[in-house]
């Protein structure tokens, strides 16, 4: 019966390993549009799928230049920088990863594409377009971690290029949760009991 119950605390613990990195919001990736083109500008009052379109306009983009992933993304400046937020449970105390895919519009506007991000501060990113086009953005991986201070928290995303209609270029975002130390070290040792159980079952008996 010990060893049922063991073995069935250890499952939870493997259960709830991907959990801890699950992406918690939803349309990271701005996947959840129909739309069929070069790109659409989206005003402030309007959503994509979760996001909120705060102030300003961003470019909800499709055929225009290649992605990060799948077949949407979008440029932080529409007709002028825009900023974009999305709320999710968190839970007080706890850390978590903010990732995100940046590159830049390099059709003109200047070859530094500048965004402000975050959650419970201010995180600065810029991004060199030069040499870089809509075959060949150039995307690289960016994030920031924070420690919820509500039950609900809120990422958002500003434009900062000003007076602009290149911006810089957002896709694949994700927010996941960091497992706290002791459920990993808890993971090990429970794997390694498993391992030990196993082989003592295989072992002849005299």
């Amino acid at each position: 019966m010990r060893k049922l119950t063991v073995l069935a605390g250890v499952a939870a613990l493997i259960l709830a390993a991907p959990m801890a990195h699950a992406n918690l919001l939803s349309n990271g990736g701005f996947e959840s549009s129909t739309f069929s083109g070069p790109f659409t500008q989206i005003n402030s009052g309007a959503h994509l799928g979760a996001w909120s379109v705060d102030s300003g306009s961003v470019d909800l983009i499709n055929q225009y230049w290649k992605h990060a992933e799948g077949n949407y993304s979008l440029d932080l400046n529409g007709s002028s920088g825009g900023r974009i937020s999305q709320s999710f449970g968190t839970v007080i105390g706890q850390q978590y990863n903010v990732s995100f895919s940046l590159a830049g519009n390099a059709e003109g506007g200047g070859s530094l594409k500048l965004v402000d991000a975050g959650v419970t501060g201010v995180h600065s990113f810029a991004f060199d377009s030069t040499g870089r086009s809509p075959a060949n953005m150039g995307w690289v991986n960016e994030g920031f971690s924070f420690i919820a201070t509500a039950a609900n928290s809120t990422l958002y995303f500003q434009g900062n290029n000003k007076n602009s209609v290149w911006g810089a270029a957002l896709d694949n975002v994700s927010v996941t949760a960091v497992p706290e130390p002791s459920t990993y070290a808890m993971l090990v040792a429970g794997l390694g009991l498993v391992g030990m159980i196993a082989r003592r079952r295989r072992m002849p008996r005299a």
